[in-house]
């Protein structure tokens, strides 16, 4: 299965253990490419190396951590270069001979126990509204418990294709947000699609600031209970664009994320994940992020944590965004 992330990636390999990406106009907020998709192209390259290296027999990556460097402007072109030894290896995102980005990534084998399992008496605190019935979901019959909503515009136009299903009650702690996020159509999620995800939660500054920005989850959830209640089951058509996203006070820039995969992804993918955001604290605009991902079963799929830059957000937004899918 290859799923649209991936085709829109358009991975080729044009030298040894180097790769080259398409820049996308989806993955843009402004005229710079979302963190999200940077982490989904370097784990899309290093998964393809992995499998394309079958005398490693790890073709998984266990976990992954990017340092993000000077943001990258479309059109680009990037490349990946890996001096790997044993079972972790590097990876360079570079523009115009610039490393923009780079990663070590940690390489296994899922299908290989490496030692013990154990289960843990750890679990979510306090504990998720009962999981939605998915099929009156996707019939768009109303959840008691969660309420639809599709998130689309010109800032990070991909959202536009999630369905995002918010706790119908709100978000009653402060520093925690709650959500499942899939795919109505055929599309399912995999392991890139993941990796993306891992970076496409709420703006916790603005949630915990409440100041009503685009990615506020205070605000996000309001309007979708509020669609809900006059449109049971119908998911919530929420609009942004990129002169909402220039009002803004701050914005969040990502100085570094670390991805841990738990587990193996069916071959066929998921429809839908179960995401919780917190964070701990926000002081001087520094900001820690984390991240829990789970299946249908509330199995954990992968962990992230990120270190977070909340900044005057004037600079981020510039005209002449590019509109158009560009290939170097």
């Amino acid at each position: 299965m290859t799923s649209i992330l991936r085709k829109q990636i358009d991975l080729q390999p044009s030298a040894h253990s180097t790769y080259s990406a398409s820049w996308h106009a989806d993955w843009s907020v402004g005229n710079t490419f979302h963190g999200g998709c940077i982490v989904a192209i370097i784990h899309h390259a290093a998964e393809t190396h992995l499998r394309n290296t079958p005398a490693l027999n790890q073709p998984d990556v266990l976990n992954l951590h990017v340092e993000f460097l000077p943001r990258l402007r479309a059109p680009q072109q990037h490349h990946y270069r890996d001096p790997f030894e044993d079972c972790t290896f590097q990876v360079e995102l570079s523009q115009k001979g610039e490393i923009k980005a780079f990663a070590l990534v940690t390489s296994t084998n899922f299908d290989r126990p490496l030692g013990p399992t154990v289960s843990t008496a750890w679990n979510l605190l306090p504990p998720p509204r009962p999981k939605p019935d998915f099929d009156r979901v996707l019939k768009h019959e109303p959840d008691p418990n969660w309420v639809p909503a599709i998130y689309s515009g010109e800032v990070i136009p991909f959202t536009g294709r999630i369905l995002v299903l918010n706790p119908r009650e709100g978000l009653p702690v402060d520093g925690i947000c709650d959500a499942w996020n899939g795919f109505e159509g055929e599309e399912r999620i995999d392991s890139t699609t993941l990796a993306f995800m891992t970076d496409l939660i709420p703006s916790m500054s603005d949630t915990l600031l409440r100041n009503g920005g685009i990615y506020d989850a205070h605000a996000f959830q309001a309007k979708a209970r509020q669609w809900a209640d006059e449109n049971p089951g119908v998911p919530a058509p929420l609009k942004n664009s990129l002169a909402d996203a220039m009002k803004a006070a701050t914005l969040n820039q990502t100085a570094m994320l670390d991805v841990e995969f738990k587990r193996r992804l069916p071959p066929a993918g998921l429809q839908f994940v179960f995401m919780r955001t917190t964070t701990k604290m926000l002081l001087d605009g520094r900001m820690d992020t984390d991240l829990t991902v789970h299946d249908e079963n509330m199995e954990i799929l992968c962990t992230s944590r990120q270190v977070i830059l909340v900044l005057e957000a004037g600079r981020k937004f510039r005209k002449g965004r590019n509109s158009t899918r560009t290939k170097l």
